[in-house]
């Protein structure tokens, strides 16, 4: 009887971190990655220097992740680990890619820039199978599709004007392989990254941004292309915070998923959590196509799932 009781136990425990715990982690990805969206939304709303709030943003991004950390490394150390080299130019990466958007944003529209940015996840679908030998079946390939079809809807159904169809391709471009090259890096480190707890790995990659991230705010505040701004801080607090348990999940979903199936997945949600948190909070209308590409965005979803 006891026998049993423990079997159960342990097969009830198994089927709880084989099964919860992953979806876990990629659900709380995607809220906090939304909630990345509802924050830069917010320093629109309240006039937050956008490079100010960003470098804060990375400073407690940084702080966040060596708070959580049970061990910390010696510079000595730290040299010596594997992933020392990518997470160095995966925190550039990341400040780059940003400052890629801003520029895109201005010169090519917000829907060109955010098309470009969630169709790059074809490329780390495709390292997912040429890189790390993955498989794809044919219903999961059709969820890809599908998937792809879905963000064209939910991203760039929304009505433009011929301003916002005056595309520079450059940028667009640019964003496409940057945002897609920026989630095969966050893969390679995470491989490289064969401790438990990858706390202190993410907190030196925000590190590296905000060296990054300072060294722009000096620039602009020397060339008198801003002032100081310390309310920017409180908004980089929120964005921070929200930030480091955003990659923190994606880092521990990757764990859980291959990237055929993690990638797609994530992009979709975000981008339909993204949709849905715009009505709701800031009263932005979806059109017939936002709503066609949500419907698609569940079934690719399940498509995707069903990959064995």
């Amino acid at each position: 009887m006891i026998a049993s009781l423990f079997f159960y136990a342990f097969v009830v425990n198994l089927i709880i971190y084989r099964t919860f715990v992953p979806m876990l982690y990629l659900i709380l990805a995607i809220v906090f990655s939304t909630g990345v969206f509802v924050a830069m939304r917010l320093f629109e709303r309240f006039k937050l220097d956008n490079h100010q709030a960003l470098m804060w943003n990375y400073v407690f991004a940084a702080g966040t992740g060596f708070l959580m950390c049970k061990q910390l490394d010696t510079p000595a150390q730290l040299i010596d680990e594997s992933w020392f080299g990518l997470s160095i130019l995966t925190g550039f990466w990341f400040i780059f890619t940003y400052l890629l958007m801003t520029a895109s944003t201005q010169r090519s529209g917000v829907t060109v820039t955010s098309l470009s940015s969630k169709l790059s996840v074809v490329l780390p679908t495709l390292a997912g199978v040429v890189l790390f030998s993955e498989k794809l079946n044919f219903v999961a390939t059709m969820g890809i599709v599908l998937a792809l079809v879905a963000l064209v809807l939910v991203v760039g159904g929304k009505n433009t004007t011929n301003k916002d169809i005056k595309i520079n391709w450059l940028l667009p471009v640019l964003i496409f392989f940057g945002t897609g090259t920026g989630d095969i890096l966050m893969k390679l480190t995470e491989q490289q990254n064969t401790n438990d707890d990858m706390s202190f790995m993410i907190a030196f990659i925000y590190f590296i941004a905000m060296l990054f991230g300072i060294l722009i705010v000096a620039h602009d505040l020397i060339r008198g292309k801003s002032k100081w701004q310390w309310k920017s801080s409180i908004g980089g607090i929120m964005l921070g915070v929200i930030n480091f348990f955003s990659t923190f999940c994606v880092y521990h979903a990757m764990r859980c998923f291959d990237n055929v199936v993690l990638f797609p997945i994530y992009n979709i949600g975000v981008v339909s959590l993204t949709a849905l948190t715009g009505w709701l909070l800031f009263k932005e209308k979806l059109t017939w196509k936002n709503y066609l590409g949500l419907a698609i965005a569940i079934i690719a979803v399940i498509l995707i799932t069903l990959k064995p």
